[in-house]
């Protein structure tokens, strides 16, 4: 097995070095196929705007008649592990 990728991830907001904490991300599947769909990533400072704005791009280019997409709530981002259900933070809205 290929060894993990391990660049550390930054936060997605422009101009910000900080590292990633947080996910922002929703449920999603297309058929039997289903994910944790991820809108973006950030730090402590910004992962709230981060998820505003990913919920005026979901509005913009909504899901397909073909895909179903769960409510969009803030995760614990730990690099190399997979958001569960039990990781959730907050839903900022």
């Amino acid at each position: 097995m290929p060894p993990m990728f391990t660049k550390p991830v930054q936060c997605g907001a422009p101009g910000c070095q900080d590292l990633a904490e947080y996910k922002i991300a929703a449920p999603w599947s297309v058929g039997r196929f289903s994910e944790l769909k991820t809108y973006g990533l950030g730090c402590q400072a910004h992962y709230s705007n981060l998820f505003r704005e990913a919920l005026r791009r979901r509005k913009i280019h909504p899901p397909s008649q073909e895909e179903l997409q769960g409510e969009m709530a803030v995760y614990k981002f730990e690099k190399g592990k997979a958001a569960a259900k039990g990781q959730l933070v907050a839903n900022p809205e």
